[in-house]
């Protein structure tokens, strides 16, 4: 007897709840198409083998080729595109990955506004070039999305007197003006442009270099 893990479903394991959501939009695209074989929807939208289809002709592959590439069975692959078909979902994540594209657009997936967070310019404080201590500006809302926190950092003229030290990695990008980033045995200028990566356990301190206001992109990763 076929089983699949409690946390798989025919050979594709659910890492997420991005793909448990996946899971749940295919079995309302099942139940949606079961009688139906028209190439499109009431509301004129591509199914799902219309958009394989549309997909495959735009990266200038052939039905022989993406089956090839997938493993799937050429008729069985034709018979998708023409909606005889519905691939399972192990094979609809083989597709995905071929046509570079993600399952929930093959299924015809709409944007969840409610998951993009914007913060607007004029939502963020203004910064006071006057101010010689180190600044951070949260650019996310609630400070963190998910794994990691992201800061516009304004650095001051001195060097923490507190060595910063924290789980996860830490990326900082220099958006203008130089900064000093200070290690115990080594520190590095870093000018306009320049991008430095470390793992939050290494101690380290910050400061401005010079007398022109820096201004830096500071990321912190929880894992």
């Amino acid at each position: 007897m076929h089983r699949c893990h409690k946390r798989s479903t025919c050979g594709l394991t659910l890492r997420s709840r991005t793909d448990t959501k996946r899971l749940g939009l295919y079995a309302g695209y099942l139940l949606m198409t079961k009688n139906q074989n028209e190439s499109t929807s009431s509301t004129g939208s591509l199914q799902l083998g219309a958009r394989v289809r549309q997909l495959r002709r735009v990266k200038g592959l052939t039905v022989d080729s993406l089956a090839r590439a997938t493993g799937v069975d050429k008729a069985h692959l034709s018979r998708i595109e023409n909606n005889v078909k519905t691939p399972s979902i192990a094979m609809l994540a083989q597709l995905a990955q071929e046509l570079g594209t993600t399952m929930g657009h093959l299924l015809g997936e709409t944007l969840d506004e409610s998951e993009i967070r914007i913060t607007r310019a004029a939502d963020l404080e203004a910064a006071d070039d006057k101010n010689d201590a180190h600044r951070f500006l949260p650019l996310l809302h609630g400070g963190s999305v998910g794994s990691f926190e992201a800061f516009l950092f304004y650095p001051g003229k001195d060097a923490n007197e507190v060595e910063g030290r924290h789980a996860g990695q830490e990326m900082l990008f220099i958006v203008s003006g130089s900064v000093e980033l200070i290690f115990r045995t080594q520190s590095f200028q870093l000018q306009k442009g320049d991008c430095v990566q470390f793992p939050g356990y290494l101690a380290h301190r910050l400061r401005r270099v010079g007398r022109a206001q820096a201004v830096a992109l500071l990321v912190l990763s929880n894992e």
